[in-house]
């Protein structure tokens, strides 16, 4: 990759800690990359994780998360909130071969500008060996993962981590973070085939093997998925070509 290019880094910074480490790093003239188009939140747990899908599909290379170390939030625990949520946003970027490496998750405070200026230039560095991210090629995987994300079973299940893996239910159980971070995986894979399909289907009517070829999913995959879109009333038969049925997606 030439020397010349610049990444666009599209930056979430927490008002109380790593907005202010930034300021610090500034009037303490350390040296880090100007590649940071900075956003300054009131906490890193206002960061929805959309906003990092957004970022990518406005053209920026990569999205950087700061904040408070894990203990020190402002707001007690939002940013335990972050690290589940950017977890997942993790694992669906692999899921659809951008990969996580576009997105990092840093933690300083007020008083670590140096630390800042580091995670900087590190993540600089890592975003110009991957090179620049044209959305063009990736916008089916950007729009199945802006639908995965806003799906009721992620929303549940990401905003619900800490009720399930923290605190007791009525049978005074918790369930163990390995069980949970299964679930999340299995119920992360099976919204993002079902977004692809919802996409491909949205505006025109497709048979299988033509969402197949589409999403690059096995048929069996995009049948059992499409069954399921048909069952919650996201898909429908629009008609046959020949012998071959075509389903068009229906406004949810």
């Amino acid at each position: 990759m030439s020397e010349t290019f610049e990444p666009r880094i599209l930056s979430f910074l927490c008002n109380w800690c790593s907005y202010a480490g930034a300021d610090l790093a500034g009037v303490s003239r350390l040296q880090y990359p100007p590649t940071m188009r900075v956003i300054r939140v009131m906490c890193s747990g206002r960061v929805d994780p959309g906003y990092v899908i957004d970022g990518l599909q406005k053209g920026f290379d990569g999205v950087f998360i700061s904040g408070c170390h894990i203990g020190d939030c402002h707001y007690i625990d939002g940013n335990l909130y972050t690290l589940r949520r950017m977890a997942v946003v993790q694992e669906l970027l692999d899921l659809s071969g951008i990969g996580r490496e576009r997105m990092e998750l840093k933690w300083s405070s007020a008083a670590e500008g140096q630390v800042f200026a580091d995670n900087v230039k590190k993540f600089t560095q890592q975003i110009q060996e991957l090179g620049p991210f044209d959305p063009a090629p990736w916008s089916l995987s950007l729009s199945a993962l802006e639908r995965t994300l806003n799906s009721p079973r992620m929303r549940w299940l990401v905003g619900s981590s800490r009720q399930l893996t923290e605190k007791k239910n009525v049978y005074q159980e918790t369930m163990p973070e390995a069980d949970y971070q299964a679930i999340v995986r299995e119920a992360a894979a099976e919204e993002f085939e079902k977004a692809m399909i919802s996409v491909v289907i949205a505006e025109q009517p497709r048979s299988v093997r033509e969402m197949a070829e589409l999403t690059g999913l096995p048929v069996y995959t995009v049948s059992k998925r499409l069954n399921e879109l048909e069952r919650k009333g996201q898909a429908g038969l629009s008609g046959y070509d020949g012998r071959t049925p075509r389903f068009l997606g229906v406004p949810v």
